[in-house]
């Protein structure tokens, strides 16, 4: 048996605007450099691609992505210095609590839950 946590943040208001999906979303997008590339390689949908992205963005208060428009090879999207920063944080945050969170399962119950 092992525990599972899901690391996720909410804005003032206590909706949920973070979380793997994003985090995953965001990724995609420094990897194939497109948020639309990055949706597809996820099967999501262009439009919730971007919704989650405007969702987070309006729950940190500041743009994650910069997309330029163009024809076929000149359009795409990055990640700002500071979209790239925040998701860096959330990866650090989610790797500690995770890997805490393990230690303390363990120490809680130690050889399983059968025991």
């Amino acid at each position: 048996m092992k525990i599972k946590i899901k690391i996720g943040l909410r804005d003032a208001a206590d909706r949920p605007f973070m979380g793997i999906g994003p985090a995953w979303l965001l990724r995609g997008v420094e990897k194939a450099g497109s948020l639309s590339l990055a949706a597809r390689d996820m099967e999501m949908s262009y439009s919730k691609a971007h919704k989650l992205v405007k969702k987070l963005e309006a729950g940190l208060g500041y743009p994650v992505l910069a997309s330029s428009r163009g024809g076929s090879g000149r359009g795409g999207s990055t990640l700002t210095p500071r979209g790239r920063k925040f998701l860096e944080r959330y990866e650090k945050l989610d790797a500690a609590v995770k890997a805490r969170a393990e230690k303390l399962f363990e120490r809680t119950f130690p050889g399983g839950l059968a025991r």
